[in-house]
Protein backbone atom coordinates (compact mmCIF):
# COMPACT_ATOMS: atom_id res chain seq x y z
CA UNK A 1 0.00 0.00 0.00
CA UNK A 2 2.83 2.35 0.84
CA UNK A 3 4.44 1.76 -3.04
CA UNK A 4 1.26 2.74 -4.29
CA UNK A 5 1.19 5.96 -2.16
CA UNK A 6 4.85 6.72 -3.28
CA UNK A 7 3.72 5.78 -6.66
CA UNK A 8 0.70 8.36 -6.95
CA UNK A 9 2.61 10.99 -5.57
CA UNK A 10 5.44 10.63 -8.13
CA UNK A 11 2.43 10.68 -10.50
CA UNK A 12 0.82 13.35 -9.36
CA UNK A 13 4.64 15.05 -9.32
CA UNK A 14 5.01 14.79 -12.85
CA UNK A 15 1.71 16.07 -13.86
CA UNK A 16 2.16 18.85 -11.69
CA UNK A 17 5.53 19.59 -13.19
CA UNK A 18 4.13 19.22 -16.50
CA UNK A 19 1.09 21.57 -15.77
CA UNK A 20 3.74 24.34 -14.88
CA UNK A 21 5.56 23.92 -18.25
CA UNK A 22 2.28 23.65 -20.15
CA UNK A 23 1.42 26.91 -18.22
CA UNK A 24 4.53 28.73 -19.19
CA UNK A 25 3.76 27.51 -22.70
CA UNK A 26 0.88 29.06 -22.85
CA UNK A 27 2.26 32.12 -21.82
CA UNK A 28 4.86 32.07 -23.88
CA UNK A 29 2.11 31.02 -27.07
CA UNK A 30 -0.30 34.20 -25.60
CA UNK A 31 3.03 36.43 -25.60
CA UNK A 32 3.53 35.11 -29.22
CA UNK A 33 -0.01 35.71 -30.39
CA UNK A 34 0.05 39.23 -29.09
CA UNK A 35 3.28 40.11 -31.31
CA UNK A 36 2.09 38.09 -34.27
CA UNK A 37 -1.46 40.35 -33.97
CA UNK A 38 0.36 43.60 -33.91
CA UNK A 39 2.83 42.82 -37.10
CA UNK A 40 -0.96 41.34 -38.53
CA UNK A 41 -2.02 44.84 -37.68
CA UNK A 42 1.30 46.58 -39.22
CA UNK A 43 1.09 44.67 -42.20
CA UNK A 44 -2.43 45.73 -43.12
CA UNK A 45 -1.58 49.30 -42.33
CA UNK A 46 1.44 49.21 -44.63
CA UNK A 47 -0.89 47.43 -47.50
CA UNK A 48 -3.79 50.15 -46.93
CA UNK A 49 -0.91 52.92 -47.45
CA UNK A 50 0.71 51.03 -50.50
CA UNK A 51 -2.81 51.30 -51.83
CA UNK A 52 -3.03 54.98 -51.25
CA UNK A 53 0.40 55.48 -52.71
CA UNK A 54 -0.60 53.52 -55.99
CA UNK A 55 -3.74 55.08 -56.47
CA UNK A 56 -2.56 58.58 -56.00
CA UNK A 57 0.30 57.63 -58.56
CA UNK A 58 -2.53 55.95 -60.99
CA UNK A 59 -4.46 59.48 -60.40
CA UNK A 60 -1.33 61.75 -60.77
CA UNK A 61 -0.84 59.62 -64.46
CA UNK A 62 -4.36 60.04 -65.19
CA UNK A 63 -4.53 63.98 -64.57
CA UNK A 64 -1.41 64.68 -66.65
CA UNK A 65 -3.18 63.38 -69.52
CA UNK A 66 -5.82 64.91 -69.40
CA UNK A 67 -4.04 68.26 -69.29
CA UNK A 68 -1.89 67.06 -71.87
CA UNK A 69 -4.56 66.39 -74.20
CA UNK A 70 -5.96 70.49 -73.26
CA UNK A 71 -3.10 71.48 -74.41
CA UNK A 72 -3.09 69.54 -77.38
CA UNK A 73 -6.75 70.08 -78.56
CA UNK A 74 -8.21 73.08 -76.11
CA UNK A 75 -11.16 72.68 -77.78
CA UNK A 76 -12.10 69.08 -76.62
CA UNK A 77 -14.26 68.84 -73.61
CA UNK A 78 -12.96 66.82 -71.05
CA UNK A 79 -14.99 67.23 -68.29
CA UNK A 80 -16.96 64.04 -68.40
CA UNK A 81 -13.86 62.01 -67.83
CA UNK A 82 -12.98 59.66 -64.90
CA UNK A 83 -10.09 57.87 -63.88
CA UNK A 84 -12.41 55.43 -61.89
CA UNK A 85 -14.83 54.65 -64.81
CA UNK A 86 -14.72 52.67 -67.69
CA UNK A 87 -15.21 52.85 -71.61
CA UNK A 88 -17.72 50.19 -72.49
CA UNK A 89 -20.48 49.54 -75.59
CA UNK A 90 -19.68 53.53 -76.25
CA UNK A 91 -20.81 54.51 -72.30
CA UNK A 92 -18.16 55.81 -69.33
CA UNK A 93 -19.82 53.22 -66.40
CA UNK A 94 -18.77 52.03 -62.83
CA UNK A 95 -15.63 49.58 -63.11
CA UNK A 96 -17.28 45.78 -62.27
Amino acid sequence: MLLDKTKAEKAMSDLEKKKSSWTSDKGDFEKKIGELEGDLAKAKDEVENGKMALFSHFEGGFERAKSHMVFLYPELDLSALDSLKIAQDGELIEEP
